[in-house]
């Protein structure tokens, strides 16, 4: 008899369950300060002031909102629903993606237990609900590794180029991306039979993925070569390295790696256990008996099980280790250099294909026992409850941060000068809209000097323009010197409480 399929077997429920899971849990208010910098831009047809532009994500956003927009009538601020619908989309599409490259890897028993847990990995369905690049990346990359990985003789040129095509376009929206280039070129050496074919194939897709991903910042490099330095330049400058945070740096992605699927992860470490303990009762019993292991009855149907959970991978020990490694330690090992890992989950999100193939395959191995999947559900599911339950308290800061950016566009509907802290970017997307266009922001974060933002200030009361500062919920969460430099520089003036958390500073 046939086994009854389950909603894991078929990628349209599959994504369809993905995309009403990450709608119920998306961000109140678009996300976090990078999602206001990419609404503004898409707004504006500008390119991101990140890497390269981000040009894929902020042009496929452009003609989504384009297109939405004529067609529906839709207003400015109803931009931020669309992004989101985006997202939420592709992160669907990335998990039928993803089921459909674990088919290709694993057993498929392991194969519904890595789509499950990547459907309910906690981060994963949190981004999903951002206006952010990770997610929509992260899909790009994954129809690339399900192309790369056909075997199929005669379709071999296309899929090839196709494949480097997504990967160049997974470049594009975030240059992260590039950091799985070994990995994809470990599956063309593990996938294609002789090396003349190894040959064509690495060729081929290497052609299609640089000119895929450097035909934009070679168009944007051409249209304006001195803006196109300042750019890199500027965002070289401003990534806080140095060996002051490498441990911090290598301790925060660790614990990230594991929080993208701790159910996974703590069900993989619990069947490593379980095979230890195997191992040493069965040494125990060796010993005991002499060391003859004839002596010792073998368990009904164990090296059947042995032969039936093997992995599908048609290569030897030491490639297997190569992928993981490429595709798992090398992105992680990047990430070490850049201390916004500190602060940023979603930087992980990158290493969650590889993370979920390893433990479910090692699970599903070391744990085949009939309970095994309805303990996987069951881990998967609490993690999730619970992650549910801890992001409360961030989803409801969050719709105090939209109401309290609500209140400032109410009570200050002309000229002025706003020293927003972590709203500057939320502000200067209400500017950009046309809505409060007369607004100048006093942006916090990178660059900030003391004495340049005293005289702006200055500047402003000469010119007759209202200053407001704001201290709405978390306004200077992370810029708390800066905050603190406002503090000294403001403390003689006299101010006036506008509304709850924002101050009218006179000179």
């Amino acid at each position: 008899m046939a086994a009854r399929k389950t909603p894991l077997d078929h990628g349209l429920w599959l994504t369809i369950i993905a995309c009403l899971l990450y709608f119920a849990g998306r961000a109140p208010f678009a996300g976090q300060w990078d999602s206001f910098d990419y609404l503004k831009q898409i707004a504006t047809h500008r390119l991101s002031d990140l890497g390269f532009g981000r040009p894929v994500f902020i042009a496929y956003n452009i003609a989504l909102w384009e297109t939405m927009r004529k067609v529906f009538g839709l207003g400015p601020h109803q931009l931020e629903a669309v992004a989101m619908a985006g997202t939420i989309l592709l992160g669907g599409i990335g998990m039928w993606l993803f089921l459909c490259l674990a088919r290709k890897l694993l057993p498929a028993r392991a194969a519904q237990m890595a789509a499950l847990g990547f459907l309910l990995s906690p981060l994963y369905a949190i981004y999903s609900g951002y206006v952010m690049t990770e997610v929509p990346m992260l899909a790009a990359l994954l129809a690339a590794a399900v192309l790369l990985w056909s075997s199929d003789a005669g379709r071999l040129g296309g899929k090839d180029l196709a494949g480097g095509a997504f990967f160049g376009i997974a470049v594009g929206i975030r240059e992260q991306a590039a950091t799985l280039a070994g990995a994809f070129l470990w599956i063309l050496l593990v996938r294609r039979g002789t090396l003349s074919s190894r040959r064509r194939s690495i060729l081929r897709f290497s052609a299609a993925a640089l000119a895929t991903a450097l035909a934009p910042a070679l168009a944007i490099y051409f249209h304006d070569p001195a803006s196109f330095a300042r750019r890199i330049e500027n965002w070289l400058r401003i990534l806080p390295t140095g060996e002051t945070h490498l441990w911090k740096n290598i301790q925060a992605s660790l614990l990230y790696t594991f929080l993208l699927c701790p159910a996974a992860w703590s069900a993989a470490l619990g069947a490593a256990v379980r095979r230890l303990n195997v191992w040493r009762r069965r040494r125990a019993e060796e010993n005991s008996r002499g060391g003859d292991p004839a002596c010792v009855p073998e368990q009904a149907g164990s090296r059947a099980a042995t032969q039936s959970h093997a992995w599908r991978l048609e290569t030897s020990s030491a490639k297997i280790f190569r992928g993981i490694a490429l595709s798992l330690a090398l992105p992680l090992a990047v990430l070490w250099r850049d201390a916004d890992v500190q602060l940023h989950p979603r930087y992980l999100l990158v290493v969650l294909p590889a993370s979920m193939i390893l433990c479910a395959s090692l699970y599903h191995r070391w744990a085949p026992s009939p309970r095994a999947f309805a303990v996987w559900t069951a881990l998967h599911l609490l993690a999730f409850g619970a992650t549910w339950v801890v992001v409360q308290p961030f989803r409801q800061l969050q719709r105090e941060k939209k109401e309290f950016a609500r209140i400032v566009r109410e009570r200050v509907p002309g000229e002025a000068l706003l020293l927003a802290g972590s709203y500057s970017p939320v502000f200067d997307y209400y500017r950009a809209l046309g809505e409060r266009p007369q607004w100048t922001i006093l942006w916090s974060g990178w660059g900030w000097e003391r004495n340049k933002e005293e005289a702006a200030i200055l500047d402003a009361w000469k010119q007759g323009r209202p200053v407001y500062l704001c201290d709405g919920p978390a306004a200077w969460l992370y810029f708390e010197d800066q905050r603190l430099d406002l503090h000294f520089i403001l403390l003689p003036k006299r101010k006036e409480l506008v509304a709850p958390g924002l101050l009218r500073v006179y000179p």
